[in-house]
């Protein structure tokens, strides 16, 4: 049923009825055509073989009835009728069009590239070999052509099924927000109920981080397909940025329910899961992020560590996530040690030197760019591997497997007792260290970063030092604070070059206070006392309520009591700053 449905989708987009001139053979081809839009392909495909009984070099025929038997899945009869038209008239760009699909679903791409362009040689403005060429561009990589493509086929023929989908997600893909959003209220204009184009304005607002507006379109678009199942996934994303997460989950599991095999859904629910501290019910699907394309596998394999017992087996341990991640998850790094005596480590290479520290009875290395192992660690042999991600479904399976620790990891002394006598020279009070911007749109920046210059009421705090732990250069922006403010924040740029150099001075602080980012898991890390300024759905690793966050005891969470409501939090966090000053 779903290659059916996909033959007609593919097809649809090239079988048209060539210029004719009149005659009878065409007004058979005429009829021939009719009969097929009409679903009665049994008819249409007699009609088409009519006409190359009478006239057995009839290219338009031949197009026809190859695009048919393409639609239907006799792909080798299909391409030798499209080959006969082409060798008839080899202009025919709608066969040419059509040659490209039935190489394409044969996986030949480059004739099918080759076909494409043929294709718009005949003719620049036949968009089905825009648009499929578009496709085939997109899935190698080739995203900017994509985009090209699929715009042109747009301007030309914007009902073509799936197009107005795929040209939103590649505007979406190189953030041309405005772009996507314009040209679907343009759509929605003239046709208020055209449900792709809800769908795809739900997307767009999504991805602007407007929840609630993405709302009003996928529940107008539920209203007209209530069983579509990636629609219901994007309600249930919505859901859970509004913090509605019982109606987040319902949602997902709706979406899963008509489409079992949902991997995207199911890693979200995952993501709601783990969100509210299900632990049991949210690691097991997390799994699903290493069969995501952005994890490659690794060039040596390993069996993969199933939880059984490890005495007498070394295993390696390796991330597979962001900086943040790798340390959060390096807390069941100690659980590990201790379940099997001594495992291998692989981190990235700015953690090298401070998980060989911290973690000292096992064997750490950086993680080379082609993911290869260090001949030593290869020569003392690896019985079973996971991804330091993987741990928790072992060590974290519910709230009170999280050990109340006081930090495991640990800053190199010397260089903490450097940066100590450093932050006491710069003259009496709190030091305190602070992040404002984290992560990228994508990744949630406008939600989860605050601008410097709301932190104002906190950073105009009595008997306080600041001192900036952004891990990007942020020198003009503190100038210019400081020129409009009088506010001064130090900075030290080899506190970004070197993550010892971080860690070290994060130690020596006596309180960090951050949007979410890195910096909140190397201090919860630390052990020191650390501040979160959460938005009011944070990413899981947050939670969803409280001050606590389990992987880390130092660590409390300031959290907005309504979506976007950064002045809340920041009052709430001067408020406390003041009271420990």
């Amino acid at each position: 049923m779903i290659l059916t449905k996909l033959l007609a989708r593919i097809f649809s987009r090239v079988a048209r009825i060539p210029a004719t001139n009149g005659s009878d053979l065409d007004s058979d081809l005429q009829q021939g055509y009719r009969l097929q839009q009409a679903g009665d392909h049994v008819a249409a495909e007699l009609s088409f073989r009519q006409v190359l009984n009478l006239d057995a070099h009839n290219a338009e025929a031949h197009y026809l009835l190859g695009a048919l038997l393409g639609e239907s899945g006799s792909l080798g009869e299909a391409a030798v009728h499209l080959d006969q038209a082409l060798a008839a008239n080899p202009d025919l760009a709608v066969a040419h069009a059509a040659r490209g699909n039935v190489f394409l679903l044969q996986d030949e791409r480059q004739a099918a590239h080759a076909s494409y362009q043929q294709a718009l040689r005949c003719d620049p403005a036949n968009a089905a070999a825009h648009f499929n060429l578009g496709l085939l561009l997109r899935n190698a990589g080739a995203r900017e052509e994509a985009l090209d493509h699929f715009e042109r086929a747009y301007a030309t023929a914007p009902d073509i099924p799936d197009l107005l989908k795929n040209l939103t997600l590649l505007r979406l893909e190189f953030e041309h927000y405005d772009t996507a959003k314009s040209s679907l209220q343009r759509v929605l204009a003239l046709t208020p109920q055209n449900l792709e184009a809800l769908k795809c304005m739900g997307l767009v607002l999504q991805k602007m981080h407007c929840p609630e507006m993405a709302l009003e379109y996928y529940t107008t678009a539920r209203s007209i397909d209530a069983a579509d199942a990636e629609l219901l996934n994007n309600l249930g994303i919505v859901m859970q940025d509004l913090g509605r997460l019982d109606e987040a989950i319902a949602s997902y599991d709706a979406a899963i329910a008509l489409k079992p095999d949902f991997s995207l859904a199911i890693w979200h629910r995952s993501l709601a899961r783990l969100l509210r501290h299900d632990f049991a019910g949210g690691w097991p699907d997390y799994e699903l992020r290493l069969a995501s394309e952005d994890q490659p596998r690794r060039p040596r394999e390993f069996p993969r560590w199933d939880g059984a017992a490890l005495v007498g087996k070394r295993l390696l341990a390796y991330a597979e996530q962001g900086l943040g991640d790798e340390i959060m998850f390096a807390s069941c790094l100690p659980d590990l040690i201790a379940a099997s005596g001594h495992c291998v480590i692989e981190c990235s290479p700015k953690l090298e030197t401070l998980f060989r520290r911290s973690f000292a009875a096992a064997t750490v290395y950086a993680a080379r760019p082609d993911k290869s192992l260090p001949a030593g660690v290869l020569s003392s042999g690896i019985d079973v591997q996971c991804p330091i991600g993987s741990l928790p479904l072992t060590f974290r399976r519910e709230r009170a497997a999280f050990p109340r620790h006081k930090g495991y990891l640990h800053a190199d002394p010397e260089l903490v007792g450097a940066w100590r006598a450093r932050l006491v020279a710069l003259g009496p009070g709190l030091k305190v260290g602070i992040a404002w911007q984290g992560g990228t749109h994508k990744s949630r920046r406008p939600v989860r970063s605050v601008p410097l210059a709301r932190w104002l009421p906190i950073l105009r705090s009595a008997n306080v030092q600041f001192i900036d732990l952004q891990y990007t250069d942020s020198a003009a922006e503190l100038d210019a604070l400081h020129a409009a403010t009088g506010v001064r924040v130090h900075s030290w740029e080899e506190v970004r070059r070197d993550y010892e150099q971080t860690a070290a001075l994060v130690a020596a602080l006596d309180l960090v206070v951050s949007v979410c980012t890195a910096v909140i898991h190397l201090g919860g890390a630390l052990g020191r006392q650390v501040w979160v300024m959460a938005p009011f759905s944070p990413e899981w690793r947050y939670g969803i309520a409280g001050e606590e966050m389990p992987w880390y005891p130092s660590v409390r969470v300031f959290r907005q009591p309504r979506y976007g409501d950064w002045d809340a939090v920041i009052d709430h966090a001067a408020q406390s700053l003041r009271q420990i000053t």
